[in-house]
């Protein structure tokens, strides 16, 4: 989905729930490892990927 496309579906969501505008947004990109799920904390490999999907999230 397209940052705008989702930033838009943020701001309704947020201005339903909420019943006023958000002021702040954030904006994650999607991740997956390929290999190495907890292993990197304990002292394994790891191989992350950014994926086409991303997070948005609206607050104030």
């Amino acid at each position: 989905m397209l940052t705008n496309q989702l930033k838009q579906r943020a701001t309704e969501a947020f201005q339903t729930v909420c019943g006023y505008p958000a002021t702040t947004f954030v904006q994650a990109p999607g991740r997956v490892n390929l290999i190495g799920e907890h292993t990197d904390y304990n002292d394994g490999f790891v191989m992350p990927c950014a994926i086409n999907y991303q997070t948005m999230i609206a607050c104030c």
